[in-house]
């Protein structure tokens, strides 16, 4: 090699050295400029009215109503607003490990891309909030979690959408959910087996039930009614009927505006306080498992040997409450009771998909609520 071919190699390579240094030393700045600030230095999180979830399969939104926050892809049905404030106020903490410049390959690797992007794979999930007018507050894309020598989750990719920074943060929102159904409010009743007087199985327009459960007094085990001779009662499957609203919950839901088919298998129970729900239980070939719910008041309450009568915490919210509500703070509202006029208005223009576990409580054969006497052996 000549030597002005060296001398002009030589030259290069320093001048690439050099550049490459600028570089990395104008970086590792950024990243010391940044290292520990918050992501977000003022997210007005009260202020959010709306949150829209998406990934590559999913999306979810989640609206402030006037009672409550609402899931919009499930016809403004009650969102799991605990969940929501958690994301959302996890959000506004969040404060940075260390950022740099994304590439398109780092992108794709650390599944940062839009989820609407077309490429086949390396797709995030996209987190934006927005306030009543429409506003953007915060729209980030979520990436993988970064990963520990130990297995353990050492914090969060993610970068805001209209920039290219990577941002490792502090916190993980590695089971973040985008699908509707898993942002519903689960719980629709929650009343104790111990303040149910009595429950009644009906199948037809006819007077007579399939079978009745009755308690004899209050604190007392329900009794079956009837029982066929060579039979007896199983107290198990007694309990769990008992049991089915401690709490009922759902694992989806769907509007309707058909009222329950009066004539169908149902289940009346009758609580203590005076209120009386019916569950109207079906089912198909497709195990999809399905359940209605109405309520009325009956002339008055139960008569109870003891004049102490508990209340089950079915309680409800009167109105959305902060995001920013600190964190074991005593809720100072005490949640009431909900007369059968308020279970009607929230429950009856929804059909309720349940687990297959949950709707197995909801026994509307009486043979199932029987065992065989075993007769001795001479």
């Amino acid at each position: 090699m000549k030597g002005k071919t060296f001398l002009i190699l030589l030259v290069a390579a320093c001048v690439l050295a050099a550049l490459t240094f600028l570089r990395f030393r104008d970086q590792n700045r950024t990243v010391d400029t940044n290292m520990g600030q918050k992501l977000f230095t003022d997210l007005p999180v009260n202020r959010v009215a709306s949150v829209s979830i998406a990934d590559a399969e999913n999306k979810v939104t989640l609206v402030k109503g006037d009672q409550a926050w609402q899931v919009q892809e499930r016809s403004g049905y009650p969102a799991d607003f605990g969940e929501l404030r958690d994301t959302v106020v996890k959000l506004s903490r969040l404060k940075i490990g260390r950022s740099f410049t994304g590439s398109s390959d780092s992108l794709m690797r650390l599944s940062l891309l839009d989820p609407s992007s077309a490429e086949a794979r390396g797709k995030g999930t996209r987190m934006t909030l927005k306030d009543a007018s429409g506003n953007v507050l915060a729209d980030v894309i979520i990436g993988q979690t970064r990963k520990t020598d130990d297995g353990a989750s050492g914090g969060q990719y993610l970068k805001k959408a209209d920039a290219e920074t990577v941002f490792l943060v502090d916190g993980s929102f590695r089971f973040l959910k985008s699908a509707p159904a898993d942002w519903l409010k689960k719980e629709i009743l929650d009343i104790k087996a111990e303040d149910v007087a009595s429950v009644t199985c009906y199948a037809g327009d006819g007077p007579n039930p399939v079978y009745s459960l009755t308690r004899p007094e209050k604190g007392k085990a329900p009794q079956l009614d009837p029982v066929p001779s060579g039979r007896k009662a199983d107290s198990a499957k007694i309990d769990q009927v008992f049991d089915a609203l401690a709490p009922l919950t759902l694992d989806d839901v769907a509007a309707t505006d058909k009222k329950p088919d009066t004539g169908a298998k149902r289940l009346v129970y009758r609580l203590y306080d005076g209120r009386q729900i019916t569950l109207f239980p079906e089912s198909d070939d497709k195990e999809n498992y399905r359940v209605r719910v109405t309520a009325e008041d009956t002339a008055g309450p139960v008569p109870v040997a003891d004049s102490a009568v508990s209340t089950s915490d079915d309680g409800d919210e009167s109105k959305p409450a902060d995001m920013d509500a600190a964190e074991g703070k005593p809720d100072t509202d005490v949640p009431s009771v909900k007369t059968a006029e308020r279970i009607n208005a929230e429950f009856s223009p929804w059909v309720f998909t349940l687990k297959k576990w949950q709707f197995d409580s909801l026994i509307t054969q009486p043979d199932a609520l029987l065992e065989i006497v075993k007769k001795e052996s001479d």
